[in-house]
């Protein structure tokens, strides 16, 4: 067994044991890095082919429903507040991750340019793309898709 001491700011490495076994080591989670997560996604697929893009999508909704951080706050803007509308294929994807996020937040002008409906949540606001701008700004880790 292997006792050294480990730095937090370590990441992932492979150690080899007295045995000659592999193990790869990874970064400690932290609790604090654990609590909560930003995520901006600007459009309602990620890629540059829809279909495709709509599976890697939802691969990642589904991985963000199922992460360790305790709360996810979503920034919805652009084609991203699609995702809301009961119309979009990944709507379902988006409702049950709606249900592990503290809050979802769409650009009021977004919604209003794509007549994206909405059905009503305590969890979802809207919010004019200027004010969503100015939280972001501030925000030290947002995780951006593009």
């Amino acid at each position: 067994m292997n006792n050294n001491p480990r730095s937090n700011l370590d990441f992932s490495e492979t150690e080899k044991l007295a045995d000659n076994t592999l193990i790869e080591v990874m970064q400690e989670k932290n609790p604090f890095e654990a609590s909560s997560k930003y995520v901006l996604i600007k459009h309602d697929y990620y890629s540059v082919d829809s279909d495709h893009g709509r599976k890697l999508l939802s691969a990642f909704l589904n991985s963000l429903c199922h992460s360790s951080f305790n709360s996810v706050v979503i920034y919805l803007v652009d084609s991203g507040t699609k995702l809301m509308d009961e119309s979009n294929p990944l709507n379902g994807d988006m409702l049950r991750l709606l249900e592990k996020s503290e809050s979802v937040i769409l650009a009021s002008e977004s919604v209003e340019a794509y007549g994206v409906n909405v059905i009503p949540d305590d969890k979802i606001t809207d919010q004019s793309i200027q004010s969503i701008a100015e939280d972001i700004t501030y925000l030290s880790d947002l995780l951006t898709l593009e």
